[in-house]
């Protein structure tokens, strides 16, 4: 920390950066959050650093974004298409067996 950075106090921060910087606090550190207070600047590939105290302590919360803003789409997409392929697979299965039983 250079003497030119600027220090915020915990109590200047609004509610949703207080509830950011205590979570990293209880996280012992690291937290993701899917909220983005003002307080913190949120750079999509570096991070960014705020000095915050609180209690006579300094801490530096370093801040960034997830650059793919539908990731949380493609885990449950993929999820269902994967069903829908074991749905078809067991489906064609059955026709199948349906097919030789109904030939003997």
């Amino acid at each position: 920390m250079s003497p030119d950075d600027e220090v915020v106090r915990y109590n200047d921060l609004s509610a949703a950066g207080q509830d950011v910087f205590d979570q990293a606090l209880r996280a012992d550190g690291i937290a993701t959050v899917n909220s983005s207070p003002p307080d913190f600047d949120y750079p999509d590939d570096t991070m960014d650093y705020t000095y915050v105290e609180r209690s006579g302590t300094i801490y530096t919360i370093g801040t960034g974004s997830n650059p793919c803003r539908v990731c949380a789409f493609v885990e449950p997409l993929g999820i269902v298409v994967g069903l829908a392929g074991v749905i078809l697979l067991l489906s064609g299965v059955y026709r199948l067996i349906s097919r030789e039983t109904d030939a003997t």
